[in-house]
C-alpha cells in the first residue's frame, strides 16, 4: 500500500512541476504573452507628462485600466482638458495587439505590436481633426507597479517626439 501511495504522489509530482512552470512561463503578468497579456495593468495609475502637448496630454494625468465585458483591456486617461481612451484587443490567430483609440480633441487611430515582455514598440496610424494622417509609434517599458511610454508621430521625415509619459500604480 505504501509502495502505491509513494507511487502515486511521484506521479502527481512529475506531471505538476512542469505544468506549474509552463503556467509560471505563460502568466498573465507578463506584458504582451497571450490573451491574458495586460490583466496585470488593470487599477489605477497616476501619470506624469514630461513632454505635455494636445494629443499625448497635459504633464499629470490619471489613468484607469479595466478589463471589459468582452476581455480586451481599456485605458482611460484624463487631464487638464484631455481625455483618451484606447483598448488592447488580443488577435489569437496572428497573436497581434491591437491598440484602438481616441482622444477629446477628436484625433483617433490604431496600433498594433506583436512583441511581447518589458518592451514593446506599438506602430500604426493616427488622423487628427484637422484631417491630418500621420504615422504613430509608441515605445512602452513595463513592469508591475510602473510603466514608461515614448510616443512619436512622423507626417514626412524622421520621426517626433511627442510625449513620453511615465506612469506608477496608486
Amino acid at each position: 500500500m505504501k509502495k502505491v501511495l509513494l507511487q502515486a504522489v511521484l506521479a502527481a509530482f512529475v506531471v505538476a512541476v512542469p505544468c506549474a512552470a509552463q503556467s509560471q512561463m505563460m502568466s498573465s503578468s507578463m506584458p504582451g504573452v497571450g490573451p491574458h497579456g495586460f490583466d496585470w495593468a488593470v487599477g489605477t495609475w497616476s501619470c506624469t507628462n514630461m513632454m505635455p502637448s494636445a494629443m499625448g496630454g497635459p504633464s499629470h494625468q490619471s489613468m484607469t485600466v479595466t478589463r471589459t465585458n468582452g476581455g480586451a483591456i481599456m485605458y482611460h486617461s484624463t487631464g487638464t482638458n484631455f481625455d483618451n481612451t484606447w483598448y488592447n484587443v488580443y488577435a489569437a490567430k496572428t497573436r497581434t495587439w491591437w491598440s484602438p483609440f481616441i482622444v477629446s480633441d477628436g484625433s483617433y487611430g490604431t496600433e498594433s505590436s506583436s512583441m511581447s515582455g518589458k518592451k514593446m514598440v506599438w506602430v500604426g496610424t493616427a488622423s487628427n481633426p484637422s484631417g491630418t494622417n500621420m504615422q504613430v509609434r509608441d515605445t512602452v517599458t513595463y513592469s508591475q507597479t510602473k510603466t514608461t511610454d515614448l510616443g512619436e508621430y512622423k507626417t514626412s521625415g524622421p520621426w517626433k517626439e511627442q510625449y513620453n509619459v511615465t506612469c506608477v500604480r496608486t
